[in-house]
């Protein structure tokens, strides 16, 4: 079978390798679409030690959904539509041999690569029960990518004060105003902080949500919060060692908030409950696709997301 393979820096390939074999309690199922994260786009520019590539095959995208192909077990039944969990083993693979704990079952009608975007939103949902109470606060999301759009999308609907987000590409903040956004901040001709200290009465938001993965933005989201504001940090960095200004965070009397889904157990949960706003007519992902591509294209779908080009937001391959 195919999956997808990081062979070297920036370097993106198919390769033939084995079919799994599922073992009793297992499901296999058949992927049939796969979405890029920003989260794979670290490894992916990373320059890592030579003896480190290839990756595992499958690696490093992990967004996938696709259909039970076999079941050895009650839960799932052989034509069943399923996002999957590929924990460990990547996602960019023609079939996955997986627990059904891995898995979220999907309605029978609506296009995959629509569904498959619940399985980020999920995360990020898991996110936003973290923050709490947001009737009448600021509230700044840095960062306007996919992530950085579904907590625009969520936060949209829970009565705060101003939503202001921040981002580079104003293709993003033109979306981000159509979600729910009150202003739109384009960092590379404003001054972020001192625009959001202005429209927050020289206080500065109570919530700063951090959904980049930037170093620098890290550094602002605690620069920008006010005193006793909480800073949510959800992007992925490519190095997580690097320094902040501590004396922010503690003469501020901060709440540092740092969340992963998949790292606390709960993403099944979250993006389940995605998946039911979606099948309710609740929620709309389908703004977030914006590219649809062949297997083959990997290197360039790659290629594209890291560059931010052709005002990407999504890209959902078809393997």
């Amino acid at each position: 079978m195919k999956a997808g393979q990081l062979t070297g820096p920036r370097r993106m390939e198919l390769v033939d390798i084995p079919e799994p074999t599922v073992q009793e309690g297992e499901v296999l199922v058949r992927v049939e679409k796969v979405s890029i994260c920003g989260s794979d786009i670290r490894p992916f520019a990373a320059v890592l030690e030579e003896e480190r590539y290839p990756l595992h095959p499958g690696r490093p995208t992990h967004e996938c959904v696709g259909v039970v192909e076999e079941s050895l077990c009650e839960e799932f039944n052989p034509g069943q539509r399923v996002i999957a969990f590929p924990y460990g083993e990547g996602g960019c693979r023609e079939y996955l041999a997986v627990p059904p704990t891995s898995l979220v079952a999907l309605p029978d009608a609506g296009p995959l690569d629509i569904w498959i975007m619940c399985q980020p939103m999920g995360t990020v949902l898991y996110s936003v029960s973290r923050i709490g109470n947001v009737i009448d606060k600021n509230v700044v999301v840095l960062g306007q990518g996919a992530i950085g759009l579904s907590f625009t999308t969520f936060l949209s609907g829970m009565n705060c004060r101003e939503l202001i987000v921040v981002d580079l590409e104003d293709y993003r903040l033109e979306l981000a105003k159509k979600l729910g956004a009150t202003r739109t901040i384009n960092a590379s001709s404003e001054n972020a902080l001192e625009v959001v200290r202005e429209l927050t009465g020289g206080e500065g938001p109570d919530v700063v949500v951090e959904a980049a993965g930037e170093h620098e933005t890290v550094r602002q989201s605690v620069m920008m919060a006010k005193k006793f504001g909480t800073v949510i940090w959800f992007g992925m960095t490519h190095n997580e060692n690097f320094a902040i200004d501590f004396q922010h965070v503690r003469d501020k009397d901060l709440t540092m908030i740092g969340t992963s889904s998949a790292r606390a157990g709960t993403m099944p949960r979250y993006v389940k409950q995605v998946v039911h706003m979606v099948d309710q007519g609740r929620l709309d992902p389908s703004v977030f696709v914006t590219h649809r591509m062949k297997a083959e294209d990997i290197q360039r779908a790659f290629t594209m997301y890291e560059e931010r080009s052709d005002s990407v937001i999504k890209v959902v391959m078809d393997l």
